[in-house]
């Protein structure tokens, strides 16, 4: 069956702005009606997908994509819709700057990923496959940001399967492409709070150290995307820090991402559970020989005073007014310089929002300046242990 003459093919042009093509939209309205079928296909269709998804232009993106989330509907996917389907996520993402117009749920991108992954932990070589994938993932977070369904939809993942699990670490590794590397940054982020809490580790106990390493080879040496690696960063530490095993494979250096502990919503299950128990953690970073962990989880606590129990507090507050009396007045004075940097953005925020008087965003302004006091607070009682002022 040809599906597209070769003198037509060699006629697409790339269009204006976002008008449509005529020959790629016929193309992919009988890509469309073969792959809904479940008949056997002719070579001619994935031939003539492989062609047309060369072309790196919005409207290709946009039908490839929808293209893919036919094919991904069908249960018990053959190698020929594997195959396709890689096709046609490659047309959706190719293109640096490609975004479908009409990104819709993650379930087809899930499932794609969740089978690739376990794929690459069996041996295969998928890693365009499954950056792609997670390209699509990144891209569907506002502003990076999981919102609910991103989490619900990752949330299904099959994230104690071996093979997927053999997946992430083999893309993890140290000579893997920065943009797949980062990726899969978010989506262990995605993942920590049901990853890293899972009754049995998923992995065993060289493959955690060897993994742990790896991730702070990547996060603490990125120069680029520094805000997204750093909100991932904290995810997963405090992911890592509620697993009595995990946390024992902490590498030391990667501490020092608690540093932006106040990117992180405070809605993720790991952030709660780890200010529930400060305490335990307190006495675990105690125990470490280096002391960066006690450093930098001693600095989340007063990043958080405001939210810690009575307990917790008045055991931070003494630990403060020995450090004052001797050796440790320099890390105080750290401490108070970042909660001071995040005062002053904070501030800057809530006056601008308050400028631009936006009428769609009245919680937002609120939510800023209560956060605004809770942090001047926090930073005042230091202050007063210190001598500083803000």
């Amino acid at each position: 069956m040809g599906l597209v003459s070769h003198s037509e093919f060699r006629s697409l042009t790339l269009p204006p702005s976002r008008e449509k093509n005529p020959t790629i939209s016929k193309i992919f309205r009988t890509l469309s009606a073969v792959f809904s079928s479940r008949s056997v296909r002719a070579p001619s269709a994935l031939h003539a997908l492989r062609l047309v998804t060369r072309l790196a232009v919005v409207d290709v993106s946009d039908a490839s994509y929808e293209l893919f989330k036919i094919i991904m509907a069908h249960d018990n996917l053959t190698d020929q819709d594997w195959e396709a389907a890689r096709l046609a996520l490659h047309g959706t993402f190719q293109g640096i700057d490609l975004v479908p117009s009409r990104m819709g749920e993650l379930g087809e991108i899930l499932k794609f990923l969740a089978h690739h992954l376990c794929l690459q932990g069996e041996g295969e070589d998928h890693r365009t496959s499954i950056g792609f994938s997670l390209k699509g993932i990144v891209l569907r977070s506002e502003n990076y940001r999981a919102g609910p369904l991103t989490v619900e939809w990752v949330g299904n993942l099959n994230r104690t399967n071996p093979s997927f699990v053999n997946g992430v670490r083999s893309i993890m590794r140290p000579g893997i492409s920065f943009a797949l590397r980062l990726y899969a940054t978010g989506l262990i982020a995605l993942t920590s709070d049901q990853w890293f809490d899972s009754p049995v580790p998923v992995m065993k106990p060289e493959d955690m150290s060897e993994f742990c390493e790896h991730l702070a080879v990547f996060v603490v040496n990125d120069h680029f995307h520094k805000e997204f690696v750093q909100r991932c960063s904290v995810i997963i530490l405090l992911g890592m820090l509620r697993s009595p095993e995990w946390r024992k494979y902490i590498v030391t250096r990667f501490w020092r991402m608690l540093a932006y502990c106040t990117l992180v919503d405070e809605e993720w299950e790991s952030f709660t559970w780890c200010l529930r128990n400060a305490m335990e953690i307190l006495e675990f970073t105690r125990g470490l020989p280096e002391g960066e962990g006690l450093k930098w989880w001693y600095g989340m606590l007063w990043f958080h005073h405001d939210k810690l129990g009575a307990k917790v507090r008045d055991e931070v507050e003494r630990i403060a007014k020995d450090m004052s009396a001797g050796d440790g007045l320099s890390d105080l004075n750290l401490y108070l310089n970042l909660i001071g940097q995040e005062v002053a953005k904070i501030r800057q925020e809530v006056d601008e929002v308050h400028k631009a008087a936006r009428q769609d965003m009245p919680g937002v302004e609120h939510s800023a300046r209560l956060r605004l006091v809770a942090l001047e607070g926090n930073y005042n009682k230091l202050a007063r242990i210190t001598g500083g002022r803000l």
